[in-house]
């Protein structure tokens, strides 16, 4: 989760979750590796990408109909206090649900991680990692969804096919997130490029 962390250094939410930069890289790595324990692990599809031998980027998945015990939520707990705080414990996890409030409906994909190194961005690794993922969601004949809040990540996820469904505002002062769907077999999922990240 490493590699997760760097990527993920000046992100709009992490800023937010962890506002000490001194702690956020450490805070990120333990929360998300707690996430792939109880969450992607037993339930997900964890993708990597090498570059000349190094992994480059990673990409996690959840499939259709996906519903984990609430145990497993309750799980990661005790590692968002450490990581945060108890006193802004409350204000996280209520930024965290708020994009239960935005999951579609109908069965989908959830791509819920896609980190790319940044020595990596730009060499095409996530877009090759998204792409994996959308070929299997076509397969399966179901949508795709995400969430992001970076205009940049906007535009790269619409040049795979990706529309914006919702704003999602987060709770507590955090930042506004774009809650974003695929319909199966709409724009790229195996060719062409997508340059970050």
């Amino acid at each position: 989760m490493r590699l997760a962390a760097r990527a993920f250094a000046d992100d709009p939410l992490f800023r937010f979750v962890y506002p000490d930069p001194a702690r956020r890289l450490a805070g990120f790595a333990r929360e998300h590796t707690a996430y792939m324990r109880h969450y992607y692990r037993p339930y997900g599809v964890c993708e990597a990408a090498y570059l000349d031998g190094a992994m480059a980027g990673m990409a996690l998945w959840l499939p259709p109909n996906t519903d984990p015990p609430a145990w497993r939520e309750w799980a990661t707990f005790p590692t968002l206090a450490r990581t945060v705080g108890l006193r802004r414990l409350q204000t996280v996890i209520r930024a965290y649900h708020a994009f239960d409030h935005a999951m579609p409906e109908q069965p989908f994909w959830y791509l819920g991680l896609l980190a790319v190194a940044p020595e990596a961005q730009g060499a095409g690794v996530g877009s090759s990692l998204v792409r994996a993922g959308l070929a299997r969601a076509d397969r399966d004949g179901v949508g795709s969804f995400l969430e992001t809040g970076t205009a940049a990540n906007v535009a790269f996820y619409q040049r795979l096919g990706f529309t914006v469904t919702e704003e999602i505002p987060l709770p507590g002062g955090g930042p506004t997130h774009w809650g974003m769907w695929r319909q199966p077999g709409n724009g790229p999922a195996r060719t062409g490029t997508a340059d970050r990240p």
